[in-house]
């Protein structure tokens, strides 16, 4: 059993620094600072593709947070409309995030800022670059616990005022690490070209498998169900497919 730690802000001075958004926006920065690395490296101008990952981070905010309206708690916000636009009061969908941040990304296609040429390679520089950086935005769940899970015995449960409960962002930071271990094999044996594809695979099947173990909604951090299953549940099954899809396309252009 891990012990219990909460840490929702930090004082430095009289400045409270909000733990959660402090690692969401160094998961960011990381991103960023990769994704320049990456594009120098393979000799393209980092401008566009850093202009295209701006892009995608407010697109994903916002998608992050209209997910979360629509699907986790739609009575609440038909109530209280004006807490739509509250952000700093918690409530952003992981998924709708990815949502958002893929539709900046084709609407960036259709708008032409993205050669087509340039398409698979932009795709998995964002891939590869998203891992590292979701991984330490995460920390910050970790840090106030605004995800746990349903009660367990497990090793990895913490020992929370509620009991003795899993927290799911920990349990998906766990798993996310033999991925970016493999991220770092394949980067070592040039086939950058795999990234997106296995980030989708990967973290669809993850996330559909964790979310078993997400508390339900009558915990205070619990998910809604549809159907016996969280609104992310149904959105793992699409990228799953996506990433299938990306996959076959990367050995048909192999081979081409």
């Amino acid at each position: 059993m891990i012990p219990w730690f909460q840490f929702t802000s930090v004082h430095i001075g009289p400045v409270a620094l909000q733990v959660w958004g402090f690692f969401v926006a160094l998961g960011m920065i990381l991103s960023v600072l990769l994704i320049q690395r990456e594009a120098k490296k393979r000799l393209l101008n980092a401008e566009p593709l850093l202009d295209l990952a701006l892009k995608m981070i407010f697109f994903g905010v916002v998608g992050a947070r209209l997910f979360h309206v629509f699907f986790y708690e739609p009575t609440f916000f038909i109530a209280h409309p004006a807490e739509i636009i509250a952000v700093w009061h918690g409530g952003l969908s992981s998924f709708g995030g990815l949502v958002g941040a893929m539709l900046a990304f084709v609407i960036a296609l259709k708008r032409k800022k993205i050669k087509k040429e340039f398409l698979s390679v932009y795709g998995n520089i964002i891939s590869y670059s998203a891992l590292f950086g979701w991984m330490i935005g995460r920390i910050g769940c970790l840090m106030i616990h605004d995800h746990l899970g349903k009660e367990s015995t497990s090793f990895l449960a913490f020992n929370s005022p509620s009991g003795q409960r899993l927290d799911m962002a920990f349990l998906e930071i766990l798993y996310l690490i033999p991925l970016a271990i493999v991220f770092l094999i394949l980067k070592r044996k040039k086939r950058e070209d795999l990234f997106a594809a296995l980030l989708f695979v990967y973290y669809g099947i993850l996330r559909f498998i964790l979310d078993f173990w997400r508390a339900d909604a009558s915990f205070a951090t619990g998910d809604v169900r549809y159907l016996g299953l969280t609104p992310a549940q149904y959105f793992a099954m699409v990228l799953v497919v996506f990433g299938v899809f990306l996959y076959r396309k990367t050995r048909v252009f192999k081979k081409a």
